[in-house]
């Protein structure tokens, strides 16, 4: 793709299988650290892990580990990954958000797996068809870095922590 490419030309680091490797190795301690967390953080952290005890394969446990830590870091998981049932909806809905909100949206999901991911950054489908959650937070960070953009206000822990 051709997102990694360019990250790949400015930084010389493999996008994607960097992120990929950095997220798996860290992601027992995250699971752990989520397990200790208290108070209504706690709750929603309970929440998201039982997502794993449908299907555990490691899409899911990176999808898990990532709305984990936005939970665990103070943010709103909705400002990152919006999920739609139908993907009309979606379309008609891009151009109501604010200008330099970027967002993950999947829509229907098909045995737990979103059947369509993709990226949208100020109100515009840039991506589509990505296969997981993981990746598409791959190609949004290769985005932002690619195009020098700031990250978005309501994620600027995740952000920073990716």
């Amino acid at each position: 793709m051709r997102i990694e490419e360019e990250f790949r030309r400015i930084t010389t680091i493999r996008l994607e299988s960097a992120f990929m490797e950095k997220l798996d190795c860290y992601m027992p301690r995250l699971l752990s650290l989520f397990k200790k967390k208290g108070g209504a953080a706690g709750v929603k952290l309970q929440g998201i892990q039982e997502m794993l005890y449908g299907s555990n394969t490691v899409e899911k446990r990176r999808e898990t580990v990532i709305r984990g830590l936005i939970i665990y870091l103070g943010e709103n998981v909705e400002d990152l990954i919006k999920e739609y049932q139908v993907k009309v909806y979606l379309s008609s809905s891009l151009y109501h958000l604010p200008s330099s909100f970027s967002f993950l949206f999947s829509s229907a999901t098909d045995n737990d797996n979103p059947v369509d991911v993709g990226i949208a950054i100020e109100g515009a489908e840039v991506l589509s068809g990505i296969s997981s959650v993981a990746q598409a937070c791959t190609f949004l960070m290769g985005l932002i870095y690619a195009l020098n953009l700031s990250y978005p206000k309501e994620l600027k822990c995740t952000c920073s922590f990716f």
